[in-house]
């Protein structure tokens, strides 16, 4: 069993966000990757953000592996669309003073590839308020 990393992750509303993750010593070629955004851990229903595999450049998961020296890494792109963001939780629903930060929780998935169903990393996933629009 892979422990998951931690990854506490921090977009900003108002704009499109990437987010890049290295994963040194794993060729994750060919695996099918999941990420849920909840307002807490096992929180039932629809899931606030939802990303799946995708092709680099759009909304979703994309994925790049590059070996040197026999050692494997897996690039992860996380890409949300601006309008993906400024949907989230916006006040009053997240239910924090307007203009405050929101903080709710993500995981990442793998399956298939050389893992089974595996979790890969999980953490905090903030939503920042912002000021231009």
């Amino acid at each position: 069993m892979l422990v998951p990393g931690i990854a506490n992750l921090r977009v900003n509303r108002w704009t499109p966000n990437k987010i890049t993750i290295d994963l040194v010593g794993y060729d994750l070629t060919g695996g099918t990757f999941a990420q849920q955004v909840r307002s807490y851990r096992d929180a039932p229903g629809s899931a606030i953000i939802s990303l799946t595999n995708a092709t680099a450049g759009t909304q979703g998961i994309s994925v790049a592996v590059v070996t040197t020296g026999n050692i494997p890494t897996t690039t992860l792109t996380l890409q949300y669309d601006e309008a993906t963001i400024e949907g989230a939780l916006a006040y009053p629903a997240s239910g924090v003073k307007a203009g405050s930060d929101v903080v709710v929780y993500h995981d990442l998935h793998v399956t298939g590839g050389v893992l089974p169903k595996t979790r890969l990393i999980e953490g905090t996933f903030t939503i920042a308020a912002g000021v231009t629009q």
